[in-house]
C-alpha cells in the first residue's frame, strides 16, 4: 500500500510540474510573433509614398491524423495541420522604382495560407 502512495504522490507532483510549464511555453513563443496588421514595407517605401503590407502571427495547430483519415490518404501522414496566415484582404497594385509593380494592402485578415491550396 506504501508502494502506490509513492507512486500518486510522484503522478501528483508530475502533472503540477507540467500544468504549471506548458502554459508558459506559448507565451515564450508568440513574444516575438506580433498580431497580424498593416505594416510599413521598408524596402519597397519611398518618403511620402509609404507601402504597406500585411504582416504577422495567426492560428496554427497540429494534432494526430485520425484512423478513418488515414484510410482515404495516398500518401499517410501520422500529423495534420491546421493553420491560418496573415494575408490580404483588398490591396492596391502600385508601381514603385519607376518600373516595379507591387500590392500595396489596405486591410488585413487571417485566413487560409495560399500554400497550402495547392
Amino acid at each position: 500500500m506504501d508502494n502506490y502512495r509513492r507512486y500518486a504522490a510522484v503522478i501528483l507532483a508530475t502533472l503540477f510540474v507540467f500544468m504549471h510549464v506548458f502554459p508558459s511555453i506559448g507565451e515564450f513563443t508568440m513574444k516575438d510573433c506580433p498580431v497580424c496588421k498593416l505594416r510599413p514595407n521598408k524596402y519597397f517605401s519611398e518618403p511620402g509614398a509609404p507601402v504597406y503590407q500585411c504582416m504577422g502571427c495567426c492560428f496554427s495547430r497540429e494534432y494526430p491524423t485520425p484512423a478513418r483519415s488515414k484510410k482515404t490518404m495516398l500518401l499517410v501522414k501520422n500529423i495534420t495541420s491546421e493553420s491560418t496566415c496573415c494575408v490580404a484582404k483588398s490591396s492596391n497594385v502600385i508601381t514603385v522604382m519607376r518600373n516595379l509593380k507591387v500590392e500595396n494592402h489596405t486591410e488585413c485578415h487571417c485566413s487560409t495560407c495560399y500554400y497550402h491550396k495547392y
